[in-house]
């Protein structure tokens, strides 16, 4: 039992020491792959004036910043975290068409300012500071208060 403390006590240790919480500039050809071919097809890489790395625990998150203030957010794999465009429109292509369609008849004076992927929903701000909640299918679920 002294044996299986001292290990567990070794592996927490270790992995605490190697998980260093750091920020750094990058250039953006180190992102992803998967997030520069997002980047090229709804932006342009021209466009991307800084990318920030940060180093959380084992994994990286990556915040792209557009030269028109839109950041964009991707995890270490290059999945799309979120877009948020502060106050132009989330260009259409990213989001699901549902969502799209629904936002257009039942808020028909705003726009998509933000666009946010979670595990298990959809969360989409609108140019009045609403926000709304979708599931992963699109389905509204509500508004986030």
């Amino acid at each position: 039992m002294k044996k299986m403390m001292a290990l567990v006590a070794t592996l927490v240790f270790t992995l605490t020491a190697c998980a260093d919480d750091y920020q750094r500039v990058v250039q953006f050809r180190s992102l992803p792959v998967l997030a520069q071919s997002f980047i090229k097809k709804h932006f342009s890489a021209d466009d991307v004036s800084r990318v920030v790395m940060e180093r959380e625990g084992l994994f990286s998150e990556y915040s792209v910043y557009m030269k028109d203030a839109t950041e964009l957010e991707f995890n270490h794999q290059g999945n799309l975290l979120s877009v948020d465009c502060q106050y132009s429109p989330v260009p259409a292509s990213i989001i699901p068409q549902t969502i799209v369609e629904y936002v257009n008849y039942h808020y028909p004076d705003d726009f998509i300012t933000e666009y946010v992927v979670k595990a298990r929903r959809l969360e989409i701000g609108l140019s009045s500071d609403l926000e709304l909640i979708f599931d992963l299918s699109g389905n509204f679920l509500g508004v986030d208060d």
